[in-house]
């Protein structure tokens, strides 16, 4: 079912509530430990079962960070994945953004309610997506108040979605991390770029696969 309306404040008529027995529920979801038993979404629930990567990364990247986010979003947008983040500032908006360039489409996960897009500077991406035939979801219920744990549980439905994650730029410790944690506990593949973030060289530290900058600077 796909039902789509351009947010200007609060679209409750246009959010479709999907049950675990629903066909649009995730299946990569519905096989993680602490799965929501319901999702509230606005647009192309579709998207929810299709190919797709999380792009995550800090809130405030460097120039070479943006850059990557870029290049990366493009990428695995022309190549037919679904590219899912955080509608946070940063790495994650960037992703977006880049990623509707390339009229790839995007599903932005909530740590609100849909009918409350947090950051508020953020409800213009919100409108993009959906005017792209992406999607917008959260496992908060209309009209619910976001709390400050609502953003770490928020990071396991991201990776939760996804067949693997990437990781442009993180400290040790953050949203980011809290991601990259539940992807270790979800079986995800985690590709990290290799950039000299304390969090980055601690996950390269750990063996997993580098996106190396130098590479990315190939890709138009």
């Amino acid at each position: 079912m796909i039902q789509k309306k351009l947010i200007q404040d609060t679209p409750k008529d246009t959010i479709v509530e999907i049950s675990r027995n629903s066909p649009n529920y995730p299946y990569l979801l519905n096989n993680i430990k602490d799965s929501p038993d319901q999702l509230y979404a606005i647009g192309n629930t579709q998207l929810l079962n299709m190919p797709s990567v999380a792009i995550v990364g800090t809130r405030k990247p460097t120039k070479d960070a943006a850059k990557a986010t870029e290049k990366i979003a493009r990428l695995y947008g022309k190549n037919g994945f679904i590219i899912v983040s955080g509608l946070a500032l940063g790495v994650d908006s960037l992703a977006m953004k880049s990623a509707l360039k390339v009229e790839a489409p995007v599903v932005g996960v909530l740590p609100s309610s849909v009918d409350k897009i947090v950051p508020k500077k953020n409800i213009h991406i919100a409108n993009k997506i959906l005017d792209k035939n992406g999607l917008l979801i959260s496992e908060r219920n209309k009209g619910s108040n976001v709390q400050n744990y609502h953003y770490i549980k928020r990071n396991r439905i991201i990776s939760g979605i996804s067949m693997a994650v990437i990781v442009v730029e993180t400290a040790t410790e953050g949203g980011t991390m809290h991601t990259v944690n539940f992807a270790k506990e979800q079986i995800r593949p985690i590709l990290v770029v290799d950039l000299p973030a304390e969090g980055n060289q601690k996950l390269k530290k750990e063996s997993y696969p580098i996106i190396s900058i130098n590479n990315l600077t190939k890709e138009n």
